[in-house]
């Protein structure tokens, strides 16, 4: 039998939840002076730097990472120095998921997988690196360009060993994505060289490759005539996010459907989340007005979660596996793929620049970085 008090309690947090999520100015005062969700300007831990240094900042996991002078350095959320990495890339290439962290050099030879504090394993290829990707396991796809084949795209596994090649002679391969289980890479492809732009996305079984690389796409989606192939995600083991031009599709090892058709009020799209797509949507809120709301789409069953906009638009959308960051110009928004603000950062100066990893975000200003961690 359920006590009186904890039936209070239950309403009591019933009424909170809805209260919340409906009176825009009770959710306001309950994330600035309850939860604690607005930070501001100089009242962060920051990490300094120095603009002539030409450093190259991102973020993953809960990392800061800068490159410079062939060092990479390490912080954490308090803004301390946790490793300093000895690593030979001049015009850094950065892909990440969970914990991983692959670092190459772009348009050279050499590349890293990184964790934490440590350089799990490096290696060095023929050819120029154009793409690379990790999946959340720590395998890793790279491909290489100005070899005798047109693209060369190599798969290793979490230790660093080399699985298998494939190799393209007619298209240029521009993006490559891994299942969650490691089982399928999914490969997106562009031929130039006919009146009309073609683009393909070939699904590789890895079991096959690994005996039988020539013989081991099992599906291929070719893209309408003209349609730009511009990024893929795996967004579960059954079926990856292709977006195109104008709409995006969903390929799967034997089969693929249509997705969603891009319209222009589609203002931002971004299919890099982990199981959801993220997209700005411009809605009429009067005769010559709008009001913006960002839409999280499960693209397994279709469940949506809104987060409203109560600004213009957007600058820029940044997005990191469950979380999006939101560039407002002297507003920062980093708000879950579940709809729930989780910070609000607020500046006297225009942000520019933003990175972004699951747990941490990075301000970054000529003289300092700004961290927020959530």
């Amino acid at each position: 039998m359920i006590r009186v008090p904890l039936l209070i309690l239950i309403l009591l947090f019933f009424i909170f939840g809805v209260r919340y999520t409906s009176d825009q100015n009770f959710k306001y005062k309950v994330d600035k002076d309850i939860l604690k969700k607005e930070v501001s300007e100089d009242n962060l831990n920051s990490i300094e730097i120095d603009s002539d240094d030409n450093s190259t900042s991102y973020a993953y996991d809960k990392y800061i990472c800068l490159l410079n002078k062939n060092k990479l350095t390490e912080y954490n959320s308090n803004g301390e120095i946790i490793a300093e990495l000895d690593v030979n890339v001049s015009i850094p290439l950065f892909a990440s998921s969970d914990k991983y962290l692959v670092l190459a050099d772009k348009e050279s030879t050499n590349f890293y997988l990184i964790s934490g504090s440590n350089i799990l394993w490096k290696n060095s290829i023929e050819g120029e690196i154009s793409q690379i990707n990790v999946n959340k396991n720590g395998y890793v796809s790279i491909i290489v360009k100005n070899t005798i084949y047109k693209s060369i795209i190599i798969y290793y596994d979490l230790s660093g060993t080399e699985v298998f090649r494939y190799y393209i002679s007619r298209n240029y391969a521009t993006c490559s994505a891994i299942s969650p289980d490691n089982n399928y890479l999914a490969v997106g492809e562009i031929n130039y060289s006919g009146t009309i732009i073609k683009s393909l996305v070939n699904i590789i079984s890895v079991d096959l490759a690994k005996t039988d690389p020539k013989n081991s796409v099992v599906y291929t989606y070719n893209a309408e005539n003209g349609e730009i192939l511009s990024m893929i995600n795996y967004q579960s083991n059954d079926y990856a996010l292709c977006m195109f031009t104008n709409y995006i599709q969903k390929v799967t090892p034997n089969s693929d459907s249509r997705f969603l058709e891009l319209t222009s009020n589609d203002l931002f799209v971004d299919i890099n989340l982990e199981n959801k797509l993220a997209k700005i949507n411009k809605q009429s809120s009067g005769l010559y007005s709008f009001k913006y709301e960002i839409s999280f789409v499960n693209t397994s069953n279709m469940q949506e979660n809104l987060y409203i906009l109560d600004s213009d638009l957007p600058k820029s959308l940044y997005s990191s596996q469950s979380v999006i960051a939101l560039n407002l110009g002297n507003e920062v928004h980093v708000i879950s793929d579940s709809g729930w603000l989780l910070k609000k950062y607020s500046s006297s100066k225009q942000v520019n620049n933003i990175i972004l990893g699951k747990h941490i975000a990075g301000i970054i200003y000529k003289n300092k970085i700004e961290i927020i961690s959530f």
